[in-house]
């Protein structure tokens, strides 16, 4: 039963109670020092503008000192050319000092103002000198009194300029010198009282670890002693804790667990009991067992051996039905072969004998025009010796003609100049006459050519017409052969046919019978492998049968061992764990002549 009372904290809220006041601790602290580097950082801000107010105000004193030496130039000089960088330097000098401003109602205030009224003062007396300058209609020597009375003026006035900013910058000097003293006092203020800070953190954060420690070592001493007690075997000892925080459910954890672990024990020797006497009975059960076991293993391997026998017979004669299938496959694909091969010649001996009739066709196409065109050269021929005739008939005529142009160019002659008319026509018919003559004996000459090649190609064609009379005869005696071979082929075929589907019945009833012998072998070895299976399972059985009357033997004395570690713990029921002891050992010894 857990005690304590609600004046006891857990240990998770004292250690969150504790680190929180730390933690607040650190914050406020973080808190202050945060507010003095503000204002570290606000005075290091000003001191920079006093700075910055002091660099503005040397600005201003040198382009006071620029004015002057425009203004002394113009003056001298009486050249408005400087009157530009003038006012260039008036515009730099008025930018400057509306950049510095100092606290209203303060001295340097009043000086800032005062500068202000003097630099337009200034200006005006410049841009006074220069409309005097540009004022052609004044005395010259009015104008050189008023330049001299006008620079007089503006010198007083840039000097009274320098005295003022003397005072601007000395009170920016004084400003940032006042910043920097107070940063460095701030500084010394943050740098004290976070050292003060630490330390104090310091002091307290010990302050609670010791509270805590000290919170945390009692209870801890207590379990310590309790484990150690335990340690030696003693199981009555309670810590019972009067807190509830973690360490005192932890003890009450504790406590439960040691009453636990002294019940698991006392229930632990009823069970060693119980297990000592099942292992004697179990034991010899398993004896009469190994001995049936034994016979069941002698028949299954006699089975074994029948089974396996009849397994290598099937497997024998699968293999010599596997020899037997291959040489069928090997007949098929040689009949497929054949077949394919007659197919082939059946189709290559259908074109051979296309190709002849197509042969003999043409062959007596051939004959036909060898025939007209032997009858063509016969006419030729006859034509040629007309035309020979008829050339002979034109030479005859020639000849005749020449004689007569003779004759005529003799009686021109004797008439005399009559004659000569005739003549000439004479003489023209006998050239005519000669030509005619040549060219007959030119025609016959080409026609006797003609002759003696129309001769040899008569020839030539008479040696044509009796190849291909011999061509006819060997076209058809080589058809008649392809006709022969097709019908053998045909024939062929068939056969090849029948021999292939023989072949192929021969296959399916092999296959048929391999399925059998295969389906009987493999009956033959699942009985085989199952008796082995069966007989292994024996041996297993057997050998497992022994090792369990082993492990009958080696519970007893595991039994006794554990009664044995089970005596050094100190519990209540001392007296009933010796019983159950000495209930054991005869028990044992019963097993050990076993």
């Amino acid at each position: 039963m857990l005690k304590g009372s609600g004046l006891h904290l857990s240990m998770k809220w004292k250690l969150i109670l504790s680190f929180s006041a730390v933690a607040l601790i650190f914050l406020g602290v973080a808190f202050y020092q945060n507010h003095k580097i503000k204002q570290v950082e606000i005075s290091m801000e000003t001191q920079k503008t006093e700075m910055e107010k002091r660099i503005t105000v040397a600005q201003i004193t040198q382009l006071l000192q620029e004015l002057n030496g425009l203004e002394t130039s113009l003056s001298q000089s009486s050249d408005l050319e400087y009157f530009k960088p003038f006012l260039e330097t008036q515009e730099k000098l008025n930018k400057e000092i509306n950049a510095v401003s100092f606290a209203e109602n303060s001295d340097a205030y009043n000086d800032l103002q005062r500068l202000h009224i003097q630099t337009d003062k200034y200006k005006g007396n410049v841009e006074e000198l220069v409309t005097t300058l540009q004022n052609e209609e004044l005395d010259p020597l009015m104008v050189l009194e008023k330049i001299d009375s006008l620079h007089t003026e503006a010198l007083v006035i840039n000097h009274a300029m320098l005295k003022t900013n003397e005072k601007l910058y000395a009170a920016a000097a004084e400003n940032a010198i006042k910043a920097e003293t107070r940063s460095f006092i701030l500084l010394d203020d943050t740098t004290s009282i976070s050292a003060y800070a630490a330390v104090f953190v310091f002091l307290l954060t010990l302050s609670i670890a010791i509270v805590l420690i000290r919170s945390f070592i009692l209870p801890v001493n207590k379990l310590q002693s309790a484990l150690l007690q335990i340690s030696e075997g003693d199981l009555r000892y309670q810590i019972n804790s009067p807190y509830n925080d973690e360490l005192g459910r932890l003890s009450h954890h504790f406590d439960h667990m040691v009453v636990r672990v002294r019940d698991m024990l006392q229930q632990t020797q009823a069970v060693a009991s119980s297990l000592a006497t099942y292992s004697e009975s179990f034991q010899q059960s398993s004896v009469i067992t190994a001995h049936t076991n034994q016979d069941i293993v002698q028949t299954f391997q006699e089975i074994s051996v029948g089974a396996g026998q009849q397994a290598e017979q099937s497997e024998h004669s699968a293999s010599l039905i596997q020899e037997l299938e291959r040489g069928v496959n090997e007949i098929s694909e040689y009949t497929d072969v054949m077949v394919l091969t007659s197919e082939t010649a059946n189709i290559n001996t259908r074109k051979g004998f296309a190709a002849v009739t197509v042969l003999q066709s043409v062959s007596e196409h051939s004959r036909e025009s060898i025939v007209k065109v032997y009858d063509a050269l016969m006419k030729l021929m006859e034509q040629s010796k007309q035309i020979s005739r008829i050339t002979h008939t034109i030479s005859e005529i020639s000849t005749q003609t020449n004689l007569l142009s003779l004759n005529a160019a003799i009686e021109a002659s004797q008439a005399g100049a009559y004659g000569k008319g005739f003549a000439v026509i004479a003489d023209e018919v006998r050239k005519l006459s000669l030509q005619t003559k040549e060219s007959s004996v030119h025609i016959g000459k080409i026609v006797n050519d003609l002759q003696r090649g129309m001769a040899e190609f008569q020839k030539s064609m008479l040696e044509t017409k009796g190849s291909l009379d011999k061509q006819d005869h060997q076209v058809a005696e080589t058809l008649s052969s392809f006709k022969a071979i097709d019908h053998t082929i045909e024939e062929i075929s068939k056969q090849i046919g029948q021999i292939h589907d023989k072949v192929d019945m021969t296959r399916a009833n092999n296959a048929r019978l391999s399925e059998s012998v295969h389906c009987v072998a493999s009956i033959a070895e699942e009985t085989a492998a199952g008796v082995q299976e069966v007989n292994a399972s024996s041996i297993q059985q057997d050998s497992a049968i022994s090792n369990i009357a082993e492990q009958a033997i080696q519970i007893n004395i595991i039994s006794q061992k554990l009664f044995q570690e089970i005596n050094v713990f100190k519990i209540s029921d001392i007296e009933i764990i010796e019983a159950n002891v000495n209930e054991i050992n005869p028990g044992i010894n019963a097993v050990d002549d076993i």
